[in-house]
């Protein structure tokens, strides 16, 4: 492999600018093409040439990402239905729940380090995604066999209108007689800490046998033609997010209920859920043993592997693209604390719509992703991405200006609207997501996936805190039956700054290369520079840091309030007493 270019002794920094006509005209090929490839191509990163996209290789891979679909929309997801609503969860205890969740995630970078370095039976990634299913198969039993605790409202209240059944969750018990009463399980909110710890656990199961999967992707992809690199990625990604279309139908109609919280009078109990999940880490715990094929290699030197990664650290184009996604994220996930309520209040979108929009919304994003796999592996990232942000921006604010003017409130076409930017939606997320593959090397697969994944998740934690801090000063939206005048412009106050965060997200687009081509030249003549690298390192321990302190802050009552918890800033009472902020 060619060094990357050392500034010479003496010489100031330089910013490297290329001239992209150098770079090999593999757009003009057909991606159909690759269908005759019959070697290795020139401009494959690494040796062995494509898998045959119907391989046992190739399938093994997809039943991993369909499990980890149905597994990571399921346990985040059951929190509103189960917990929330057939356990009268608090909105501190919510919150608990999915900082415990999130936890794992901001941790993802040193199971990718492990995956790396240590394997098991001189396995890399088949041993730990054995390893990490089996881990959440065995939390997911548990939580299927041992019986689930009573609702709080027994299914002997569900004639109660829904008025009362809210009057009695929020702990007031005027209209509600002493039979009522009896049927309240007061307990409920306290009787959930086992399936609480093992849906963590269950997490970082699942978690860890991502990290190997995605490193295996990585190498694979590394063995495709430039002319089809990426399609490896599309393909995953697609299944994983069709994978989610299950437990998204589950909620919406086998979780509906009225002791969750619906207006169905059947639903099935938070076990068989459960249960669900026992069948995708079976399928990938057989898919991972029979069908995944992976050259055994010996241990490697952790101090030669650490050595090698921080050479990678110092290279431009590494620090570059991590710049682009971590500021990218951080503008284009700036939202407005009006969304849910304008939803709710003002477009009138029933459970049960939303339910269905969840749906379609999952199945359009899974498409888009294919058929960027399909057409799009050639498209100019930029170009693209600055396309599809427009995009996304002109829809988004064409629904929810007509809806908090009153040009519109039917919630069909409010939903349907909001459906039509997972286009654009879609197609920028996996554009983005392409250029990770191409800065990896042969060795670090996980590790720099894994990077590059969480600077994308560590950026939302300081977007929510940062818009949730600025609507503060607009007022408070979760009542939005006051539909003066004055309520709408400060709803629309808070969107124009969100429209116009992710229009800014643009700017960044200067870090990031063109096309794959580009990375590649990019890496090795960029330059390397030992203060970029710890300037990274640096910014992803702050970010780190940060994610993490949210996530602790949201476990405990006493800080669970605050902004930077994911709280709205205000004073929580309870019982006249002040247990969260300040009055």
């Amino acid at each position: 492999m060619l060094k990357p270019q050392q500034p010479k002794e003496g010489e100031p920094a330089k910013v490297w600018l290329f001239d992209e006509s150098m770079l090999t005209r593999v757009s003009q090929l057909s991606s159909s093409a690759y269908d005759a490839y019959k070697e290795p191509q020139d401009d494959a990163i690494r040796p062995g040439g494509a898998i045959p996209l119907l391989s046992k290789t190739s399938l093994g891979l997809i039943a991993q990402y369909a499990a980890v679909g149905v597994i990571y929309g399921m346990l985040p997801g059951l929190g509103y239905p189960v917990f929330f609503k057939y356990l009268n969860f608090t909105g501190t205890q919510m919150a608990s729940y999915n900082a415990l969740l999130n936890i794992c995630w901001a941790l993802k970078v040193f199971l990718g380090i492990l995956t790396d370095c240590f394997p098991i039976f001189r396995y890399r990634r088949r041993s730990y995604m054995v390893l990490g299913w089996t881990i959440t198969f065995v939390a997911c039993l548990v939580m299927a066999v041992k019986p689930f605790p009573a609702p709080f409202l027994g299914p002997e209240l569900n004639d109660l209108s829904q008025a009362i059944r809210r009057e009695i969750q929020s702990g007031s018990t005027t209209r509600a007689t002493a039979a009522d009463m009896a049927f309240v399980n007061k307990n409920a909110p306290q009787s959930a800490a086992l399936w609480i710890f093992l849906s963590v656990v269950a997490g970082f199961g699942y978690l860890l046998a991502d990290v190997a999967a995605d490193a295996m992707v990585v190498q694979y992809a590394h063995r495709e033609p430039m002319v089809v690199r990426g399609r490896m990625q599309s393909i995953t990604f697609g299944v994983r997010f069709a994978a989610n279309i299950l437990p998204q139908a589950i909620f919406g109609f086998c979780l509906n209920g009225k002791v969750y919280g619906g207006t169905f009078d059947w639903s099935m109990s938070p076990n068989v859920a459960y249960g669900i999940l026992l069948a995708p880490c079976l399928w990938a715990i057989a898919a991972a043993m029979f069908w995944i094929e992976e050259d055994p290699e010996d241990r490697i030197s952790f101090r030669s592997y650490m050595h090698q990664l921080w050479d990678l650290l110092k290279l431009r184009v590494v620090w570059q693209i991590c710049a682009f996604r971590f500021f990218s994220n951080l503008f284009f996930t700036f939202e407005s604390t009006a969304a849910f309520p304008i939803m709710s209040k003002w477009a009138n979108v029933s459970p049960l719509v939303l339910s269905w929009y969840s749906v379609a919304t999952t199945a359009l994003m899974s498409v888009c992703i294919f058929a960027c796999g399909k057409w799009g592996l050639q498209w100019d990232w930029r170009r693209t991405i600055a396309i599809t942000t427009v995009a996304v921006v002109v829809i988004d604010a064409t629904m929810v200006f007509g809806v908090t003017w009153n040009l519109f409130r039917n919630p069909y076409i409010y939903v349907g609207g909001l459906l039509s930017d997972t286009i654009p939606g879609g197609i920028r997320w996996i554009i983005a997501a392409y250029c990770a593959v191409e800065i990896a090397d042969m060795g670090n697969e996980g590790v720099v996936n894994a990077l590059v994944t969480s600077i994308v998740n560590l950026a939302t934690p300081f977007s929510t805190f940062l818009y949730k801090l600025i609507d503060s000063y607009f007022g408070d939206f979760r009542n939005l039956d006051a539909d003066t005048t004055e309520v709408r412009w400060q709803v629309s106050a808070t969107y124009f700054i969100a429209f116009s965060m992710k229009l800014l997200s643009l700017g960044f687009l200067v870090f990031l290369p063109s096309q794959k081509a580009a990375v590649q030249l990019l890496k090795r003549k960029g330059g390397a520079s030992h203060r970029a690298a710890v300037l990274l390192v640096t910014g992803y321990a702050i970010a780190l840091l940060f994610s993490l302190t949210t996530c602790i802050m949201a476990l405990f009552p006493s800080t669970s309030c605050y902004r930077i918890a994911g709280g709205n800033g205000k004073p929580v009472v309870v019982d006249n007493v002040v247990i969260c902020g300040s009055l």
